[in-house]
């Protein structure tokens, strides 16, 4: 083994290297179990919350079902309980007067379930004699009961309408002599209150598969029901009643909603099951992903609806998003997993270069530490450039100050001796020469001026303070009514504005600003100036109905010397609003500027960074 240098670092061995290897790559693979873990924990609670909020909707849609299919059933009863109570209120309506009243309810618009809504008088066998003499009284001729055969008691369908071919069909069966139907009017009459039959074939169907019901509403001579069973059973005229298809009056009763869920009915009641209605897709949904049980009450009979969702893809569509994060999210297990297994595999790697460079990193160590003195010693000339630089700027600045004025200042002074002693003698082109050039040096002056301007307000130390913005614009527009007197300009300057800057800085800010509004609104016979916050309280602006500006142009406005308006109708040295801009930088703020040609201009500011800055602020001219 070759000696260490001294002062040189000793190289770990070999085993130490291996067992950082090993553990790095233990740890690759932790994060693959634990990531891979995560994500089936997130996607499987996610899974559960979209089951149950899926399983909810399902609920709900079955709980729908069954309120429609109820309120159905409660409109029959009222259609019932309305031909009841005429029975009641004469002796028996002629044949004339059931038939008006049935037209009037429009059953195959309003009820098309029902095949038709009839009247089923009670009689013994003495009592048969006087109804077939009532029927032909009334024109009926022969009215004949059946099934034929000798009975206590007969319940023969006697009025039934609208005359179709199936209802004329069916007058004169007695209707007590079947027992479920015998079953139900018995319960009617018993209860004094509307009661149904379980699954029964109508007589007016063919399809002897055909399910229905019927409903029946018994009727008491006097109209009130009797106290007692006994007293009911006097009393008893017979009973209005309604034949009832149970797929039309399902799908009637479901018209006004959609649904994807199939479902069925059976009439549990006593115990017993039988099938009232069934979806033609249920017993096809072996795969449904809900099922749901709910059990109604109604006229006597209990109902049992019997729920299937459709598969689980469409009975819960979020699903299918959940699959694909799941997708993603193993797929990023597995890129952490690579990851840390590279990271592993790249420190082993460091670790075997880190041992061979040791050396070469102790003989380059020494030429760092000089290139590091040279690059300091550098940094302090910069440095000491950089600060000659800027005290050779201010001496520009005071050189601009001082000695190109003092030519301008000479060339105007001998422009005005020339023109005062020898106008006389120059011809009108000459005096128009010396006319200009006396402007050209007061325009130097003002530029050199502007740009003096320009200069102080990015030097100094800001002297932050809380300002009273509403005095400060109300004393900068008293200046601007005091230079112009004539001026008749509404101006409107909110109260109570208050911001932290500096004080001679914000006051040439709203100077600028303020001064540029009371400018462009000159042509205006009804010029007004708006100083106001924002909805935010935060940002302010200042708004005039001036002359306005093109927006296409809105980055010039800012920059120095730059002007979009005559300088005949409107002097000045294009400077006021690139230093407005500087000033607001400073204090950390934004400057925005909007404008329609001939309707005014907004400008809007802040004086510190604004909580919610977006990149575009801009206002529409108020």
């Amino acid at each position: 083994m070759q000696p260490v240098p001294p002062n040189e670092p000793i190289p770990p061995d070999q085993d130490a290297i291996e067992a950082t290897s090993r553990s790095g790559f233990v740890l690759a693979v932790l994060v693959l179990i634990a990531s891979t873990l995560l994500v089936v924990l997130a996607w499987r609670a996610a899974r559960e919350r979209e089951l149950k909020a899926a399983h909810a909707e399902f609920q709900a849609s079955c709980q729908e079902i069954v309120e429609l299919v109820q309120q159905r059933l409660v409109n029959y009863e009222l259609t019932i309980r309305g031909g009841a109570a005429l029975f009641a209120s004469v002796t028996r309506p002629s044949p004339r007067q059931w038939q008006a009243y049935v037209d009037g309810l429009d059953l195959p618009v309003r009820f098309p379930a029902m095949t038709g809504l009839g009247f089923a008088a009670y009689t013994d066998a003495h009592g048969m004699e006087q109804l077939q003499l009532d029927a032909r009284a009334a024109g009926r001729g022969l009215f004949s009961v059946w099934p034929h055969g000798v009975r206590t008691h007969y319940a023969p369908i006697f009025y039934l309408e609208p005359k179709t071919a199936e209802n004329l069909n069916v007058v004169g069966y007695d209707m007590y002599s079947e027992p479920v139907r015998h079953a139900a009017m018995e319960a009617a009459l018993r209860d004094a209150a509307p009661r149904m039959t379980g699954r029964v074939h109508l007589l007016q169907d063919l399809d002897p598969e055909a399910a229905g019901f019927l409903v029946y509403a018994p009727v008491f001579r006097g109209g009130q029901a009797p106290a007692t069973y006994a007293e009911r059973y006097d009393a008893l005229s017979g009973w209005v009643y309604s034949p009832v298809r149970v797929p039309r009056f399902v799908a009637t009763a479901l018209r006004p909603i959609q649904r994807n869920v199939a479902f069925r009915i059976l009439d549990v009641t006593g115990g017993t099951r039988a099938m009232l209605y069934s979806d033609g897709d249920y017993p096809l949904r072996t795969d449904a992903t809900f099922r749901y049980e709910q059990r109604a009450s109604s006229y006597g009979r209990t109902w049992q609806f019997e729920f299937a969702s459709a598969p689980q893809e469409v009975a819960a569509p979020g699903l299918r998003p959940l699959r694909t994060a799941l997708v993603v999210g193993l797929l990023a297990s597995l890129l952490l997993f690579g990851i840390a297994w590279s990271l592993a595999y790249t420190e082993s790697r460091a670790q075997r270069l880190a041992a061979r460079m040791s050396a070469a990193h102790r003989r380059s160590e020494s030429r760092v530490r000089a290139l590091n003195r040279t690059l300091e010693a550098r940094v302090e000339t910069r440095t000491r450039e950089l600060s000659e630089a800027n005290r050779g700027l201010e001496t520009f600045a005071y050189s601009i100050s001082h000695d190109l004025r003092a030519p301008l200042r000479a060339i105007e002074g001998f422009g005005r001796v020339l023109g005062d002693r020898y106008a006389p003698v120059l011809d009108d082109t000459g005096r128009d020469y010396l006319v200009r050039i006396r402007g050209a040096a007061a325009r130097m002056s003002e530029l050199i001026e502007a740009l003096l301007k320009v200069s102080r307000v990015g030097r100094g130390e800001l002297q932050p303070e809380l300002l009273d913005l509403s005095r400060m614009a109300h004393e900068i527009i008293a200046e601007l009514q005091a230079i112009e007197p004539q001026r008749r300009v509404a101006v409107e300057i909110a109260p109570h504005l208050s911001a932290r800057g500096d004080r001679a800085l914000v006051r040439s800010l709203l100077q600028n600003l303020l001064g540029n509004a009371w400018k462009f609104t000159r042509e205006k016979p009804d010029g007004r100036i708006e100083f106001g916050v924002e909805a935010d309280g935060f940002s302010f602006y200042v708004s005039d109905n001036g002359m306005g500006f093109d927006p296409a142009y809105a980055d010039k406005l800012f920059r120095p010397f730059q002007r979009l308006h005559d300088d005949a109708k409107f002097a000045g040295e294009g400077i006021g609003l690139a230093t407005a801009k500087r000033i607001v930088e400073r204090h950390g703020g934004a400057l925005f500027a909007s404008g329609v040609p001939g309707e005014g201009a907004v400008f809007s500011f802040t004086l510190a960074p604004h909580p919610d800055a977006e990149p575009d602020r801009r206002r529409t001219p108020r």
